[in-house]
């Protein structure tokens, strides 16, 4: 099934770049006068996704200044952004969804074809793995045979490195529901929701059916949650990326 739906994860703090962000969220930075979501918007769009969810949080109004004027972008608010985790936020946006759908982390910028790759792939539940980037706070993954088994940010707690987690992943509709349900036991059991969507909610549901690693070694892309990362995305990741053409619509 074709994917026309996005979700982007928007709702974190993102208290490590107040020196670059000030007091707007990290995905809404600017480089070369584009926002980082506004760039994955950008190529979304021109993907072929039609319907865009943008979960927010921290400093949300200022989604709300973005999103005004564009009938294609739904906001959904996770309003216990400060004690829960990411999966919390996507949990409020799936439980919307009816249909497959592309879940993307605001503060990367990535190749176009990051997104073709994803939305071309045989699997209907995948997630986007590169080589190494040495960026720093790397997710790690190991993926036997090109099926997800585990990811952490400890290296050596691995049997062996596929690679490096992206941040974008596609999901469908039965997935989603299982993630969901991954969601509830972990808040049944814990007593809170500070669930990560990657490391925990989407390796739990790998333990049931197949999860996708899809790979692109080359593949350059960068995470902005430092200032370290962030003179590495205008240093080297913008320049390479950042006026990018759009991808061809799947």
């Amino acid at each position: 099934m074709s994917v026309r739906h996005a979700i982007i994860l928007a709702a974190g703090l993102g208290t490590r770049l107040r020196s670059v962000a000030d007091d707007r969220p990290k995905g809404l930075i600017e480089i070369d006068g584009e926002t980082l979501v506004g760039r994955s918007v950008r190529l979304l769009r021109s993907a072929g996704i039609n319907h865009i969810t943008i979960v927010t949080g921290y400093a949300a109004d200022y989604y709300e200044r973005f999103a005004a004027g564009q009938p294609d972008i739904h906001l959904a608010r996770n309003d216990k952004f400060a004690n829960t985790g990411s999966m919390a936020s996507l949990a409020i946006a799936l439980d919307r969804v009816q249909h497959d759908v592309l879940v993307l982390e605001s503060d990367i910028v990535y190749e176009s074809r990051a997104l073709t790759t994803m939305l071309s792939a045989a699997a209907s539940d995948s997630t986007l793995v590169s080589g190494p980037t040495k960026a720093g706070d790397e997710v790690w993954v190991y993926a036997p045979e090109g099926r997800l088994h585990a990811m952490t940010k400890i290296a050596h707690e691995l049997p062996a490195i596929t690679g490096e987690l992206v941040g974008i992943t596609r999901l469908s509709a039965s997935a989603a529901t299982t993630m969901l349900h991954a969601f509830k036991g972990f808040v049944d059991a814990h007593g809170h929701g500070r669930m990560d969507y990657e490391t925990d909610a989407l390796v739990a549901v790998a333990r049931l059916y197949p999860i996708a690693a899809i790979v692109v070694k080359d593949l350059c892309w960068g995470e902005i949650d430092d200032e370290q990362q962030y003179a590495r995305v205008v240093q080297h990741i913008w320049p390479a990326v950042g006026n990018q053409l759009p991808p061809v619509a799947i």
